[in-house]
Parts: structure tokens; C-alpha cells; sequence
């Protein structure tokens, strides 16, 4: 019996072997592609952000640039 089992085990050991090495490869590639996306994903929240902080600045610097509205509402419809 301790023989049979012997053998069992002998001839299991080296698919469980390979099945726990496939499993790594398997774990490690799933792990890098989370990775690579999470990096990726990083990427296009930094531009995004840099896309809507130079539109931001970008009206800042027209409004810094015009006259004060009422003024201008005045000047208009003064009767000189």
C-alpha cells in the first residue's frame, strides 16, 4: 500500500509541479498587466489634469485682461 502511494505521489508530484509553475507565470503576467495599466491609467489623469489646468489659466488670463463689465456698461450709455 505505502508503495502504491510512493508511486501515486512520485508521478503526481511533477504535474503539481508544473501546474503550481504555470500558476506563477500565470500570476506574474496578470500582475504586470495590472501594472502596466494602473501606470496607463496615471498617464492619462496627469494630461487630463494638465489639459484642464492650462484652459483654466488660459480664461484667468482673459479675465484678468477685460474691464470691469459695469464700467464698460457706463461708459456706453453715458451721456456726454
Amino acid at each position: 500500500m505505502t508503495a502504491l502511494l510512493a508511486a501515486a505521489w512520485s508521478r503526481a508530484a511533477g504535474w503539481i509541479a508544473a501546474i503550481g509553475a504555470a500558476l506563477a507565470v500565470l500570476a506574474a503576467l496578470y500582475g504586470a498587466g495590472r501594472r502596466d495599466g494602473r501606470a496607463l491609467a496615471e498617464a492619462r489623469t496627469q494630461q487630463r489634469a494638465a489639459r484642464a489646468r492650462e484652459l483654466r489659466d488660459a480664461v484667468d488670463r482673459d479675465v484678468d485682461r477685460s474691464v470691469d463689465p459695469a464700467d464698460e456698461l457706463r461708459r456706453d450709455w453715458r451721456r456726454d
